[in-house]
C-alpha cells in the first residue's frame, strides 16, 4: 500500500463530523485530516492553520476535498496546491470521502488522474432521486 494524504477543507465543523461519520462505516480514517474554517477565523487564521496542516503530512499522494467551489477553503487549498502540488475537488460529501478512502487505502499503485476522474463519477451518483427512482415519473 503506498502512503496518501486525505486533507478536508470546509465552513465550520462539518469536514470534521463527515469523518466521523465516514468512519462509522469504513473504519479508521487515520489518514484524513480536516481544517475547518470557523466564524472567529480571517482569512489570514485560516491560511496559516491549512498551512500548517499540509506541511505536516506524511509523504505520500495527497488529495483535497472541500465543500464549496469559490468558497474560502477552496480558494485556500486551491492557492497553496502551487506550494505543496496536490488536486482540490469540490463537492465533498460521504460517499466521495468513503470511496476514495477505500480505493486509497487497497491501492498498490496511485493513479492520481484516474482516482480523480473516478472520485468525480462517484460524486455525481452520489445523488439519486429515490422517488423517482422507486415509483417512475407519477405525475
Amino acid at each position: 500500500m503506498e502512503k496518501f494524504n486525505i486533507v478536508i477543507g470546509t465552513h465550520g465543523r462539518f469536514g470534521e463530523e463527515l469523518v466521523k461519520s465516514a468512519a462509522m462505516i469504513a473504519g479508521n480514517m487515520g489518514r484524513v485530516k480536516a481544517c475547518s474554517l470557523l466564524p472567529e477565523y480571517s482569512f489570514e487564521d485560516y491560511m496559516r492553520l491549512v498551512d500548517k496542516t499540509l506541511s505536516e503530512l506524511d509523504d505520500g499522494f495527497t488529495i483535497v476535498l472541500v465543500d464549496l467551489y469559490g468558497g474560502t477553503p477552496c480558494n485556500t487549498f486551491t492557492v497553496l496546491s502551487q506550494k505543496y502540488r496536490y488536486d482540490v475537488l469540490t463537492g465533498l460529501n460521504l460517499p466521495m470521502l468513503i470511496d476514495l478512502y477505500l480505493k486509497l487505502s487497497n491501492a498498490s499503485e496511485i493513479e492520481a488522474k484516474k482516482l480523480v476522474t473516478e472520485t468525480i463519477n462517484t460524486y455525481m451518483q452520489a445523488c439519486v432521486h429515490t422517488n423517482q427512482q422507486l415509483y417512475g415519473n407519477q405525475e
